[in-house]
């Protein structure tokens, strides 16, 4: 037991995870959460597959109109997931057929 008392459970896990070899899946998960909870459900039925590489979201719409209307809200779109990701930066979106 340390000095300052006992340390409190989310703090233990938040540093478990931040030691993980598999932390970049958990990124993932919680960027791909976020994205079908607070986009639109249109967008997120419309989605057909999500990854996380190198700081960028990729992200495979099913449909053109949509895929344009997502790529001109780009920046609106980073705003809106990245307080869902405490200590990623997200850099960028990219929308894919």
């Amino acid at each position: 037991m340390n000095e300052q008392g006992p340390t409190p459970i989310h703090q233990l896990i938040q540093k478990l995870i931040a030691q993980s070899p598999h932390q970049h899946k958990m990124v993932e998960a919680s960027v791909i959460n976020a994205w079908h909870h607070y986009m639109p459900a249109i967008v997120s039925k419309g989605t057909k597959r999500m990854y996380v590489k190198q700081s960028k979201i990729f992200v495979e719409i099913n449909s053109s109109p949509l895929r344009h209307q997502l790529q001109n809200n780009k920046q609106n779109i980073v705003e809106r997931l990245q307080p869902h990701v405490p200590g990623y930066i997200i850099d960028d979106i990219v929308f894919i057929a």
